[in-house]
């Protein structure tokens, strides 16, 4: 980091373009990359105030700002107070004394681009613009939403843009707007004290601009995690976001307005509070949590907009929104045990099949009172159409020769969503279908997962062939389910897995060859080729000669 500017002439703006504020608390070494962001602006010195508010830091904050105040005189000014436990106050005292046209808030540990306040001010003179919403880019893997910066514009509000999922205080602001509304933080929040402020301001202002040509802002996670936003309970967090969500009630007449602010607090907000982290709040806060989460749920969290929120934050605001708070602390830890904390993986989330459909296994498949939850979970066809491709081999047992098809799935219970097996079988080139084709399917455990198998007698095929000689059959495995039918593609004939590639099968003074190979389309091709009995004959002539002569 470089060192501040030597000591000046003081310079005294009679109206600075623009006050920045920067509430500072316990932010050093940042604080210093801040401060020299302000000092080296293109904007020029005559034309910048700074503002900054010590709220009663104990690191070397107090001493890093004096030191930059005694070095640029009339332009630093340096406000001292007990530690007020959240940004909202510091902020308000700045406003008070703030003296430029417009107002910028900067975060102490945060830093601006060389050329950013005189560009935001430039935009805002020229397009007569109240807001500037200039491009932010996070520094030490601090996230920051890109969507609001898709292009520049000046004619932006909070229902034609993305502006609802980026309300942080760090924009310029015309201050006769915030004079005129009496705008100002409220200081019984902790946290989130910057979006009702950002918020109204929005909603009052005249025109918003939106830069994208430039990186502006640059937002610093600090190796601590010490940020404001990384800070706070989920208790503050619930009564912020109240405020925020009760707030843009007040400006908004139709639902179809509050969609879009709504969905934002929804899914970033109550979410985050409804979250996983519930799981570890003592049981008093959990409580009050829940208590004052519903009702705002139940203002807000329509089933409109439910339905267009991601399915874990539906599934938990909905469960919330029904008082269902033990259902929801038992999905949680649903979640959690399957791998779900930060964010839920579906493919790590165990299946249950219920009433032949295949389900999410969560806590409340199967409850009446959550039917539309349950569908949201049902997976039914994926679980069905994931089921491995069959293999083919020959059988013989008590009942007679046979085609034994198998495959695996890593569902377990699987057997429920199947009601039965059939064979499609045609011959070739053309002809009838066999009768006696009884093909029913089985069910066994296997790998924690569920093996399927199904056991086509083939005396049906032998007869057809023993009236028509060598005869082909194409073969399609379909189950049945309550979707419809499943055709299930064979991937490996007999003989390539160790088995008989064929076999000699005999109905009465009938012989035959039977073989089967795979078709592309994972059909069984299955051949009978007659042998003729002197040829039979022959051959048990020469095995039994071989044998005499050994």
């Amino acid at each position: 980091m470089s060192e501040s500017a030597p000591a000046a002439e003081p310079v005294v703006p009679a109206e600075p373009d623009v006050t920045v504020v920067v509430a500072v608390y316990n932010t050093m070494p940042y604080l210093t990359e801040c401060l020299n962001s302000l000092v080296e602006q293109s904007i020029g010195l005559d034309r910048l105030e700074v503002v900054a508010v010590d709220d009663g830091s104990t690191d070397d904050s107090p001493k890093e700002l004096a030191r930059f105040a005694a070095a640029h005189p009339g332009v630093f000014r340096v406000i001292t107070q007990e530690n007020s436990g959240g940004p909202a106050a510091p902020s308000n005292r700045a406003l008070d004394v703030a003296t430029g046209r417009y107002v910028f808030f900067l975060g102490s540990d945060d830093y601006l681009g060389p050329e950013a306040l005189e560009r935001m001010v430039a935009a805002a003179d020229e397009h007569g613009t109240d807001v500037v919403v200039a491009k932010m880019v996070g520094v030490n893997g601090r996230w920051v939403p890109q969507a609001v910066f898709e292009r520049t514009r000046h004619d932006a509000t909070l229902r034609n843009s993305p502006l609802p999922w980026a309300l942080s205080n760090t924009k310029l602001f015309r201050r006769a707007l915030i004079e005129k509304h009496h705008l100002r933080y409220p200081e019984d929040l902790p946290i989130l004290s910057d979006q009702p402020f950002t918020l109204e301001a929005c909603f009052r202002a005249e025109g918003i601009s939106i830069l994208d040509d430039y990186d502006y802002y640059f937002a610093v996670r600090r190796g601590d995690e010490g940020n404001v936003t990384y800070r706070g309970s989920l208790e503050h967090r619930l009564t912020g976001t109240e405020r925020i969500m009760r707030l843009t009630e007040r400006f908004t007449e139709t639902e179809d307005e509050r969609y879009g602010l709504n969905r934002r607090h929804l899914t970033s907000e109550l979410s985050f509070v409804l979250g996983y982290r519930l799981l570890a709040a003592e049981p008093d806060v959990r409580e009050r949590i829940m208590a004052g989460a519903r009702p705002l749920l139940t203002d807000f969290a329509t089933d409109a907009l439910l339905g267009r929120l991601p399915l874990t934050d539906r599934i938990h605001l909905t469960l919330a929104r029904s008082g269902a708070f033990d259902l929801l602390l038992s999905t949680l830890r649903f979640e959690a045990e399957h791998g779900g904390a930060e964010q839920v993986d579906e493919k790590k989330l165990p299946l249950t099949v219920v009433e032949g459909r295949a389900h999410l296994g969560y806590p409340f498949v199967g409850d009446p009172r959550f039917a539309d939850l349950t569908g949201l979970v049902d997976r039914t066809q994926a679980a069905v159409r994931g089921l491995g491709k069959a293999r083919a081999s020959f059988v013989t047992d008590a009942a007679g020769p046979a085609l034994l098809l198998t495959a695996e799935t890593p569902v377990p219970g699987y057997g429920g969503l199947v009601r039965s097996a059939s064979l499609g079988c045609e011959r070739k080139p053309a002809g009838g279908v066999p009768t006696g084709l009884d093909c029913q399917v089985g069910y066994a455990p296997a790998d924690g997962g569920t093996r399927l198998s199904t056991r086509v007698p083939l005396a049906p095929l032998l007869a057809a062939a023993s009236a028509a000689g060598r005869t082909a059959w194409s073969l399609r495995w379909r189950l049945d389910t309550a979707d419809g039918e499943l055709p299930v593609p064979v991937a490996t004939a007999p003989g390539t897995t160790g088995g008989p590639a064929s076999v000699r099968l005999r109905r009465g003074l009938h012989v035959f060859r039977a073989s089967a190979t795979v078709e592309s389309d994972g059909a069984l091709t299955f051949v009978l080729t007659p042998i003729r009995l002197r040829r039979v004959i022959a051959q048990r002539l020469r095995r039994l000669r071989a044998t005499g002569r050994k």
